[in-house]
C-alpha cells in the first residue's frame, strides 16, 4: 500500500492522538501538524518525528501531505475545511463540522468542486453496538419508533479562563459541541421535521449575556414520531441515555454502563456499545472518574481506551476510502453530507427556536 501523508490542524485531545494513529496505520504517516494551545504541537511534532507548519496555508500547500485531519477549535473549521479543499486534499473534519448549515453546505460544496472527499468525524457510528441496533431497528426489532428521550446532562463549575470549550461563541454551544447525540437519533429514527427548543439559567442575571445553563428540546421527526432531548451543566444528579420506543419495543442506549438493551417483544437482549469487554468497562471507569462533573480535555491528555479504538477505525475508513475503495453502506451518511447537515440544520433551527420562542422547521 502506497503511504498516504497526513497534516493535522489542531493539536489538542483528539487533533493529537489521530496524529499519532496515522503514524502507526498501515499506509498512512503523519507528515506535519500545527495548532493547538500550550505548545501542543511542537511537542506533538517531536513525538512523532514529523514537521510543525508554520500556519495552516502552509501545512495545506505541502506536497507531501495528500488529507488534512480538521480537529480545529469549532468555529474555525468552515475555513480550514474550504483551504485544504482549494489545495485539492481531502479532508477529515471532527464535529460539529460547522456552527451553520449555510457554513455546513459550503464546506460540502467547496470539496464535491475539488473533487475530494470529506468525512463527518460522528465516532459513534464506528462503535460496533450502535451499528447493530441500527441494525435491528432497520429490520423491525421494535416495530415503528414512535417517541425518544435522550439526555446528556451533570454538574460542571463554572470557571473563568478555561479555554475556548467553554465560549459558546467557539464551540457554538451545547447542541453543536455535543452534537452526538442528535446525530444518533436521527441516524436510528430519521430527520427531524421541526423543532422547540427552552432554555434556563441558574443565574438569571446571565440571561442576557450568555448561553442557557440547561436546555429542553423537543422534536417531530418527518416519520411522525416525535423526541426530546435534554442538555445542561446545573445537574446534581444528570444522565447520559439515550431511550427509543417503537411500537414492538424498545431501545436504551446507556452511556454511563457503556450498554445497549434491546426489548423486541417478549425479548430482551443486551451487548456493549463498543462491542469489546476492555472498551466498554473503559467507559464505564471513565464515567465513575468524571464522578457526573462535565468534563473538558485538555491537549496534555489522550482520549481513553472506548474512544482511541473507534478513532482507529475512523481513520482506517478515511484512508480506504481516499484510496479508491468503496464506501460501506453503513458510513455513506458521513461521506455524503447526510450525517453532517442533518445534525446541524437540527442544531441551528433549535437555536433559532429558542431565540424566537415558536416551533421551526427544520431546512432539509
Amino acid at each position: 500500500m502506497t503511504s498516504l501523508g497526513f497534516g493535522v490542524i489542531g493539536c489538542g485531545n483528539f487533533g493529537g492522538e489521530f496524529a499519532r494513529i496515522l503514524n502507526g496505520l498501515e499506509g498512512t504517516r503523519t507528515a506535519a501538524v500545527v495548532g493547538g494551545a500550550d505548545d501542543s504541537a511542537r511537542l506533538l511534532s517531536e513525538e512523532l518525528q514529523c514537521d510543525t507548519a508554520a500556519s495552516v496555508e502552509a501545512l495545506v500547500a505541502r506536497d507531501d501531505v495528500d488529507a488534512v485531519i480538521v480537529a480545529s477549535p469549532n468555529h474555525l473549521h468552515k475555513q480550514h475545511v474550504i483551504l485544504a479543499a482549494q489545495h485539492g486534499k481531502h479532508v477529515f473534519c471532527e464535529k460539529p463540522i460547522a456552527l451553520s448549515l449555510a457554513d455546513c453546505e459550503d464546506m460540502i460544496e467547496a470539496c464535491r468542486s475539488a473533487s475530494v472527499h470529506m468525512m463527518a468525524g460522528h465516532i459513534l457510528h464506528f462503535m460496533s453496538g450502535v451499528q447493530q441496533v441500527k441494525r435491528l431497528i432497520e429490520q423491525g426489532a421494535i416495530g415503528k419508533p414512535i417517541v425518544s428521550h435522550a439526555e446528556r446532562t451533570g454538574w460542571q463549575d463554572k470557571q473563568a479562563g478555561a479555554g475556548w470549550k467553554q465560549d459558546p461563541a467557539q464551540t457554538g454551544g451545547y447542541l453543536f459541541h455535543f452534537i452526538h447525540e442528535l446525530d444518533l437519533v436521527q441516524t436510528l429514527i430519521g430527520r427531524a421535521a421541526s423543532v422547540v427548543l427552552a432554555g434556563s439559567w441558574i443565574d438569571p442575571a446571565l440571561h442576557a449575556s450568555s448561553n442557557p445553563d440547561h436546555l429542553l428540546l423537543t422534536m417531530e421527526f418527518a416519520s411522525g414520531a416525535l423526541g426530546t432531548m435534554q442538555y445542561g451543566s446545573g445537574f446534581r444528579q444528570g444522565g447520559h441515555f439515550v431511550k427509543i420506543n417503537g411500537t414492538e419495543g424498545a431501545v436504551f442506549v446507556n452511556f454511563k454502563r457503556s450498554e445497549i438493551v434491546v426489548k423486541s417483544g417478549d425479548q430482551i437482549t443486551s451487548f456493549g456499545i463498543n462491542g469489546n469487554p476492555d472498551e466498554d468497562e473503559d467507559r464505564v471507569h471513565d464515567y465513575r472518574r468524571a464522578e457526573g462533573k462535565v468534563v473538558f480535555t485538555s491537549p496534555q491528555t489522550r482520549p481513553p481506551l472506548f474512544l482511541r479504538k473507534p478513532m482507529e477505525a475512523e481513520m482506517a475508513c478515511f484512508r480506504d476510502v481516499i484510496t479508491g475503495k468503496p464506501v460501506a453502506p453503513a458510513y455513506l451518511s458521513l461521506f455524503d453530507g447526510t450525517s453532517a447537515r442533518f445534525s446541524i440544520a437540527t442544531a441551528e433551527a433549535a437555536m433559532v427556536s429558542l431565540r424566537e420562542q415558536t416551533w421551526k422547521q427544520v431546512k432539509t
